[in-house]
C-alpha cells in the first residue's frame, strides 16, 4: 500500500492514503475519508500497517496518546510541504 491508494474497510467505508510515515521501524499513514462519488470529506483516520504472511494489512490507530503524536507528525510533515512548495523547491509541472 502507498500513498495515493484508496481503500476499503470492512464496513465499506472508504479512505485516500494521502501520507505516510516510518517511525521506529512502524509505517504509518494518514488517510481522508472519501464519500461515493470518491471526493474525500473532513473526516480522517490515521492507520498502521502491519504485515502477515506476506498480506499487508491496515489497522486503526485506537490509542488516544499514539494518534495525538502521530497527527503531530502528520502536521509537522504537511506544514514542511507547504513551506518547500512555497519556496519552489517542490514545483507541479
Amino acid at each position: 500500500m502507498t500513498k495515493g491508494d484508496i481503500i476499503t474497510l470492512e464496513d465499506n467505508e472508504q479512505y485516500l492514503l494521502l501520507m505516510e510515515n516510518e517511525i521506529e521501524g512502524r509505517k504509518f499513514f494518514y488517510a481522508n475519508k472519501v464519500d461515493q462519488d470518491e471526493n474525500t470529506t473532513s473526516e480522517y483516520e490515521i492507520f498502521e500497517q502491519t504485515i502477515e504472511d506476506g498480506d499487508n494489512y491496515l489497522e486503526i490507530v485506537e490509542d488516544e496518546d499514539e494518534r495525538k503524536f502521530l497527527t503531530n507528525v502528520f502536521s509537522a510533515d504537511l506544514v514542511e510541504f507547504a513551506s518547500d512548495v512555497e519556496s519552489g523547491k517542490i514545483t507541479f509541472e
